[in-house]
């Protein structure tokens, strides 16, 4: 009976490492000399008593006793006795809680990583690993492994040694750490790639846990040894099976002294609930995670015999294939012989059904596995377990698990039906557009030892995750599941775990030195809110949210906390001094004073949790410590959001102002009020310093010094200084910027709250955030009359145009320098260049800018363009001629700009977003170096002139004689879709040529069909099968027929497309290439437009065509197409302006009329880098020296080109005289193909051939934009500022009258009422054609019931440069239509001069 009695196994638990003159291993005598005075035996070794010494990490023993024999080792000295759960003859075990997972929270796989990720170790205390699986494949992968059987002897089917033969192990390794796995999947399902939170990180395994469980005495070895094995972060996804006491309980012990020698123990929650109290690792000193679900669930469909079909849940891998089996109810089908009866069998536990029932059929079951209808010789199970399907992980057998109401509705069938049958279908991928929120299983809190402690602490990914899997243990945790998996999809706050584990290693791999309760803080102050609809448990589900793996490493302060503060806490806990003394080594006591709970609310936790026992009398105090992390100086103000009315809650102080990183500031939270009669209510404390973000501090012009304006860099430090309050500007990288060469001004990163102290300082005209920016993406110049043999002016050469754009390729043809001649003498600019770039005498000048961001893969370093934009643009304006220019033969012929003897400039500014701070570094340089006209095809959003980037870059371009054109945006065709309006630059929409690529396709019935898209493929006639894409989806990614017909990537099932035609309703159909497709039919509007090159066989039909061939399809037993190679034809309605060009009116100032002109826009070809992808598709690897692309961007540069053209025959006119000079020599166009008029095209399409030679130019200056400023409410300060003028507004000024009244060469008539129309408009037209003429006005085009007269009607000029004024008034009514249109046109029998007049309601 003794030996019995004895193989009880207990834990000697003694505290910190003994504190002896001798090695620790030296405590073994000692743990041995305890245990004989104890069993009063003198030979211990003989008797396997003293089963494990814990020696390395912390002090303490696991033993066989007796329970009298455990009740004197409690009493001896000062050892503390675990006597934990004896469960089944053992000292008690511990329960196992068991990849787009990592993109779901935002971490994705490019995600910026620390240089020292690789030296982290993570610590995974588990069932093992499988260290062949391709998640741990470097040699230096996992480098170490232990493993631990202390306490109950090897069973069969048990390895021994730390191979994982469960998966548990496995699986978390590679959730945490595992290397980037791509194609990995459970039979198709969740494919991705599988990856690790610190894919580079190292892994050491520590086996605890086998097939019976985990052993308190074997967790408690794995902690003692990986700490000293000198681990950085612990993840244990395991816990006690009920909660108790902090030092009863060995992840808690563990962790502890983990958390002493800076190591941060992350462990699951539990996997009990929804019931509250249910968690069960809940120790402050480690992080405590709960799970969510992700976006992607798994849906399984059940068919009954009457055809209704039903989604469930199941990670499903069977297929029968459509086949229909017979159905019953487990219920029907009791083991009476075992002495079950339907009570019991409708549960469909092991042995509770008649197998000669349900053999070769399906069974409905009330349980939550059916197991025992497996056991049975069942086919598949149809679970009812839930009123709301969660999530089941993968069974033995084809199943299915359904909500309660579709249970009952198969039960109903079953019961009403002779012959009742089902099938199961393999599960699909579908999008949880829930997600994520917390499943039934993860465990509740509150705090069941410490109320005052909110657990669990944070919530991560925890449902459905795909990882690593031992390929000897089975898919489903059945012992007859005899499936072989490499990866497997299972859930719980296990996986969970994993993923916290990861976070914080990333943290930690940023900040090395941060201790485990700095690291746990940034994770939870991060995190991510939940929604306490979906979770009506609220933070005791999720904590403080969801994860946030990005944001976790900046967290800006931290709650930290010591050892000392833990022990302040357990001495408020009810521990003893002598007891804490024991654990910790420490001399420190409890103070006599202290009392349970006051010191829990005071622990310097990220989170508050207050209880009480009177809910209409509430009332605490919380002390928190904040350490500065984050901005050396920075100043965070406090916001409670979400507290209930009856309830305050302050903040003393509220505002925490730092100095320095590491400075500590303390604060205090008093809660007090009444919660009626709610058993709990959430609110959160929200420290906000603004976050730095840059910001443009926009000066004006340049200041007037005796010095060089080099030296203007001191004035903006020393204005940052005074903001920031910091003597050590330099030192910090905050002044990214300074502009100095051509206006005033720097880009800084500030706060919110800097940014307007910043704004009141003297001399700052705006102060604004850097954006980010858009690209907007030849036989052009022939068909608006600019043939290769027109007139050139002698000294093209010596124009210059500047380029703000991706770069450029300066091998290319288009920028050869044969036959020019030196820069010309005014340039001052550089190149700067590097050992891959160099310029020449056509690209005299080129430079680039990343201003305050690093540099991402595949950017270079340099002017050189890897875009293909840049090049495109340059060569459009300015590139050279070069014969034989094609794109695989299409649109062949002489390439070439608009100015092919002009010199380049390039500012590279970047290719995809490209920010503010970069483009006013560019226009600074610009302006200083001398160009002529600058190109800028970039925009994006503009509410104010002076917060935009191009507009202040425009405006000083302006005062130095330099005009700029931009193009309008790509945004059309809808109303007020224009980017870059102000009206000292060219505005510039885009219009078709009469070339067009047309694509044939023909069908199996011989009919063809005639689409767009430059289509350089030729399928040689050779016919393909013909799939509509809505008949493809990716159901395995959760995709049905209406998301699929759109050919988005991933959509489409490429066993279904591959090696096929597609019918698309998309744009792009970039989906069907990635599945394999041959190639895709697109029918994506109404009138087809233009589309670019994609990168496979393609055509673009309008939707007429496109509804016959998908009749075709539906109607053909084996439908088939082919797609011919583009041809060149006439588009016979050209010029109008395609759907993609930005529409006006002008949305800041209503009575400018925006655009101004159009420009040659669609399939245009130009030069391109051989390294850009043709298509702008990564997957397309077709080299070519010029392509064709279509968008305001190609416009913009033949509207440089002019522009330039003019300059060359007209250097000393104004940029206000050359963009009139281009908008009334337009040629007008159709508003029958563009109902939006002008718009859609301003005056038209540009003329560059009369361009040179307008008769009359409407001049402007810079006081004239002074005055049109002031009109639209700038302030006099802010315009002497911005222009260094003392000009001053009149007091008389009003917003509106001088917007009409500035000298422009357009007019705009905006009116609330449309029946009321009224305006006059004042204009002063400059003679530049004939000395002496005579100018006769003429309306054209003006509508009944409006009145336009213009006064005087007649100019007589006598001189060049003569100035004479006249006034347009127009009155009236446009009735009820929202705009009309007209022309004022000045002739004098030999030049024309057309401007528009546009009369629109406002409402438009």
């Amino acid at each position: 009976m003794e030996s019995n009695i004895k193989e009880v196994v207990y834990i000697v638990y003694m505290g910190d490492n003994a504190k002896l003159d001798i090695p620790t291993t030296t405590t073994l005598p000692l743990h041995v000399d305890m245990l004989q005075n104890v069993v009063g035996s003198s030979n211990i070794a003989q008797e396997p008593l003293l089963l494990h010494s814990y020696k390395r990490s912390f002090n303490g023993f696991a033993a066989k006793l007796t329970e009298e024999e455990a009740q004197k080792m409690a009493g001896c000295g000062s050892s503390f006795l675990s006597n934990l759960h004896k469960k089944n003859g053992w000292c008690g075990k511990q329960k196992l809680h068991t990849t787009r997972s990592w993109n779901f929270i935002g971490f994705h796989e490019n995600v910026k990583r620390s240089t020292v990720e690789s030296d982290i170790i993570v610590g995974v205390i588990d069932t093992g690993v499988w260290p062949e699986s391709a998640s741990f494949s470097d040699a230096s992968k996992i480098i170490g492994a232990r493993y631990y059987r202390i306490s109950e002897p090897f069973i069969k089917g048990e390895i021994k040694s730390p191979r994982d033969s469960e998966g548990h192990g496995t699986h978390t390794a590679s959730t945490a750490a595992g290397n980037l796995v791509s194609k990995a999947s459970l039979f198709g399902l969740g494919s991705g790639r599988a990856r690790g939170g610190v894919p580079s990180a190292r892994i050491a395994v520590y086996k605890a846990c086998w097939s019976t469980g985990c052993s308190f005495a074997d967790t408690l070895a794995a902690f003692d040894d990986a700490i000293a094995d000198g681990v950085d972060i612990i993840s244990t996804s395991l816990g006690p099976s009920s909660p108790d006491d902090y030092f009863r309980t060995p992840v808690t012990i563990g962790a502890f002294h983990a958390f002493r020698k800076g190591i941060l123990t992350s462990t699951s929650a539990g996997n009990d609930g929804p019931q509250f109290k249910t968690i069960t690792v809940f120790a402050p000193w480690l992080l405590s995670v709960a799970a969510t679900t992700i976006d992607r669930e798994f849906v399984t469909k059940v068919q009954l015999g009457n055809q209704k079909i039903y989604e469930g849940i199941v990670t499903n891998t069977f297929d029968l294939k459509g086949k229909f089996y017979p159905l019953i109810f487990a219920g029907d089908a009791p083991n009476r012989t075992a002495g079950y009866d339907e009570s019991i069998s409708k549960t469909c536990k092991p042995g509770t059904v008649d197998h000669n029932l349900v053999k070769g059929k399906i069974v409905l079951c009330d349980g939550t596995t059916g197991y025992g209808a497996y056991f049975a010789g069942a086919v598949g199970v149809i679970l009812q377990s839930r009123p709301v399907a969660d999530v089941l992980d993968p069974l033995p057998m084809p199943a299915s698990c359904l909500g309660l109401d579709s249970g009952n509705s198969i039960y109903y069938y079953i019961t009403s039906t002779r012959n009742p049958t089902a099938t199961i279908f393999k599960s699909t991928e579908d999008i949880d557009t829930l997600s994520p929120y917390v499943p039934s299983f993860s465990s509740r809190g509150p705090n069941p030892v410490t109320p005052n402690i909110l657990k669990p602490d944070i919530a991560a990914p925890g449902a459905s995750i795909l990882a690593a899997w031992p390929p000897i243990a089975p898919v489903s945790d059945y012992p007859g599941d005899d499936r072989v998996a490499s990866y497997n999809v299972i859930s719980g706050t296990s996986m969970a775990c994993p993923h916290a584990t990861g976070v914080a290693a990333y943290v930690k791999s940023f900040h090395p030195n941060w201790s485990p309760a700095a690291i746990q803080s940034a994770i939870i102050t991060t995190a991510k809110p939940m929604s306490p609809d979906l979770n009506p448990e609220a933070e005791f589900a999720y904590g403080a949210g969801q994860i946030d793996p990005v944001r976790a490493p900046y967290p800006g302060f931290v709650y930290d906390a010591t050892e000392l503060d833990y022990i302040e806490f357990l001495c408020a806990q009810g521990y003893s001094t002598k007891l804490l003394q024991s654990i910790t080594g420490h001399k420190s006591s409890c103070s006599s004073k202290t009392n349970y709970g006051a010191l829990s609310d005071n622990l310097n936790y990220p989170s508050f949790a207050l209880s009480s026992s009177n809910p209409n009398s509430i009332s605490g105090v919380f002390n928190r410590t904040a350490t500065n992390v984050g901005s050396p100086r920075s100043t965070y103000k406090a916001k409670v959001i979400g507290a209930m009315k009856g309830l305050k809650i302050k903040v003393n102080p509220s505002i925490l102002s730092f100095s320095s990183l590491g400075q500590k500031l303390s604060f205090q939270v008093t809660v007090k009020g009444s919660i009626h009669h709610k058993s709990r209510v959430s609110a959160s404390l929200v420290w906000d310093d603004g976050t730095f973000q840059v910001y443009i501090v926009y000066m004006g012009d340049k200041p007037k010094l005796d010095i060089p304006t080099t030296t203007t860099l001191p004035l903006h430090v020393n204005m940052l200084q005074n903001v920031v309050g910091s003597s050590n500007i330099e030192q910090e990288p905050l002044l990214l910027h300074s502009y100095k060469r051509s206006f005033n001004g720097f880009a800084a990163k500030l706060t919110d709250e800097e940014a307007q102290k910043m704004a009141g300082m003297a001399g700052v005209v705006s102060v604004f955030p850097s954006g980010k920016r858009k690209l907007h993406t030849t036989r052009s110049w022939n068909f608006i009359g600019f043939h290769e043999n027109v007139k050139r002016s002698t000294v093209e050469s010596d124009i210059i145009v500047g380029m703000i754009d991706s770069g450029v390729w300066p091998e290319s043809a288009s920028f050869s320098d044969a036959g020019f001649g030196p820069p010309p003498k005014k340039w001052k600019g550089t190149c700067q260049g590097s050992s891959n770039f160099t310029c020449n005498n056509k690209i005299i000048g080129a430079r680039y800018y990343h201003t305050g961001r690093p540099f991402v893969k595949g950017e270079i370093k340099s002017p050189r363009d890897s875009n293909g934009h840049g090049t495109h643009t340059a060569s459009t304006a300015a590139g050279n001629f070069v014969s034989k220019a094609s794109l695989f033969g299409l649109g062949s012929g002489t390439a070439r700009g608009g100015v092919p003897s002009a010199r380049i400039a390039v500012y590279k500014v970047g290719s995809d977003d490209i920010s503010d701070d970069d483009i006013l570094a560019a226009f600074d340089d610009a302006i200083a170096d001398g160009v002529d006209i600058l190109s800028v095809s970039i925009g994006g959003p503009e509410d104010d002139y002076f917060r935009d980037s191009i507009s202040i870059g425009a405006f000083h371009a302006s005062r130095k004689g330099i005009l700029t054109s931009t193009a309008v945006g790509n945004d059309g065709p809808g109303p007020k879709t224009i980017a870059n309006f102000a009206p000292w630059f060219l505005s510039v929409a885009a219009t078709t040529i009469d070339r067009e690529f047309v694509t044939k396709v023909q069908l199996g019935n011989q009919k063809i069909y005639k689409g767009i898209v430059t289509n350089t493929f030729d399928l040689k006639g050779k016919f393909y099968p013909l799939i509509f894409a809505g008949d493809a989806p990716n159901r395995t990614a959760g995709y049905d027929e209406s998301t699929s017909k759109t050919c988005q990537p991933g959509t489409l099932d490429h066993n279904l497309v591959k090696g096929k035609i597609v019918l698309c309703d998309g744009t792009t159909g970039y989906g069907a290439y990635s599945a394999g497709a041959v190639g895709v039919i697109l029918q994506s509007r109404p009138v087809a437009d233009v589309l670019d090159p994609l990168p496979m066989p393609a055509a673009c039909l309008g939707l007429d065509s496109g509804n016959s061939i998908y009749y075709y399809i539906n109607s053909t037993r084996n439908p088939t197409a082919t797609i011919f190679k583009s041809t060149e034809d006439i588009d016979t309605l050209s010029p109008y302006v395609p759907s993609f060009s930005s529409r006006g009116p002008n949305p800041v100032t209503p009575n400018l009329l925006k655009p101004d002109i159009a420009a040659p826009g669609a399939s245009i070809l130009a030069a391109w880098p051989p390294i850009a992808p043709v298509s702008d598709y990564p997957g397309d690897d077709r080299v070519v020296s010029y392509n064709v692309i279509s968008g305001t961007s190609m416009a913009c540069p033949h509207a440089t080109g002019v522009a330039a053209y003019v300059k060359s025959f007209h250097p000393n006119w104004t940029p206000a005289a050359i963009q009139s000079a281009l908008i009334t020599t337009a040629k007008p166009l159709s508003p029958d193909l563009n109902p939006e008029a002008e718009f859609a095209y301003g005056a038209g399409q540009i003329d560059p051939v009369r361009a040179p030679y307008p008769g009359l130019v409407y001049d402007a200056t810079e006081l004239d934009y002074i005055e049109f400023l002031c009109a639209q409410g700038y302030s006099t300060k802010l315009l002497q500022s911005i222009t260094g003028h003392k000009s001053s507004c009149s007091s008389k000024t009003n917003y509106g009258a001088l917007s009409d009244n500035l000298n422009y060469p357009s007019f705009a008539l905006s009116s609330s009422n449309p029946n009321s129309i009224s305006g006059v408009f004042n204009r002063t037209a400059t003679n530049v054609g004939s000395p002496r003429s005579t100018y006769k006005a003429k309306v054209i085009g003006a509508t009944k019931g409006l009145e336009i007269k213009v006064n005087p009607s007649i100019l007589s000029f006598s001189s060049l440069g003569q100035k004479l004024s006249f006034q347009v008034t127009v009155k009236g009514s446009i009735h009820h239509k929202s705009s009309v249109s007209a022309s004022l046109v000045w002739d004098d029998g030999t030049f024309q001069v057309r401007s528009p007049i546009v009369v629109y309601a406002i409402y438009y």
